[in-house]
């Protein structure tokens, strides 16, 4: 049976949000408590997609390694940080919320599928004011798993009905659960991850949601 109903389901950071400068911040706060030297954004970027506590063993690897205390002393003390402020500087990438407007439109449903904790995504999501666009959500802690794990999009999607799905997000992770999924990916190459555009499975390329507006039309006919 043919599925009408379609659904679009979102990663957060580097798709819909540009969280990279205030996830920066609590991470370079936690290199000036070690006497380590400060990174840069692009750099700090490349941490960014398999969930946070990893996201800050990257970083502690990259700048002289996990010291004595371990891993989750320094994931809690990044945290602490981090949701004193994880707006800082952030923003949502051109076009978002015209896109998002532009499916609510034509009454589709939405939901929000990412590796952040539903704490700081939450505040994120509600203080750029697109909270409200969302049906369903999965967060880094929605369940046991995190993405490319199957069930992470399933959570995010468990009371939505039946659908044919499109993802929309910037690395091979995602890329990977999309394909899990059988969904349509839809890959934003602002984002925080090499060029995908090329890879198997990747349905359409954009650098700007203005652009994914304007093809979406054609696509969700296909």
């Amino acid at each position: 049976m043919k599925l009408t109903k379609v659904i679009f389901v979102f990663d957060l950071d580097g798709t819909l949000v540009h969280t990279a400068p205030s996830l920066l911040k609590a991470g370079n706060g936690l290199l000036t408590d070690l006497g380590r030297n400060k990174i840069n954004v692009e750099r700090y970027s490349t941490f960014i997609g398999k969930g946070t506590r990893k996201q800050v063993e990257l970083l502690l690897e990259y700048t002289g390694g996990i010291p004595e205390r371990g891993l989750d002393f320094y994931y809690n003390k990044f945290m602490e940080l981090y949701k004193n402020d994880p707006i800082k500087d952030s923003y949502l990438y051109p076009g978002v919320t015209e896109f998002l407007e532009f499916l609510k439109e034509k009454k589709i449903t939405m939901a929000v599928c990412t590796q952040k904790n539903s704490e700081t995504a939450t505040k994120v999501i509600k203080e750029l004011k697109i909270y409200d666009y969302f049906k369903g959500f999965a967060f880094g802690d929605s369940t046991e798993f995190l993405k490319p794990d199957i069930r992470v999009f399933q959570h995010a999607v468990r009371d939505l009905g039946q659908a044919k799905y499109y993802y929309v997000g910037d690395s091979a992770t995602d890329l990977s659960l999309a394909a899990k999924v059988r969904a349509n990916f839809l890959f934003h190459k602002k984002g925080y991850s090499e060029d995908l555009s090329f890879r198997k499975g990747v349905s359409f390329s954009f650098d700007t949601f203005f652009q994914l507006r304007e093809h979406i039309g054609e696509f969700l006919d296909k």
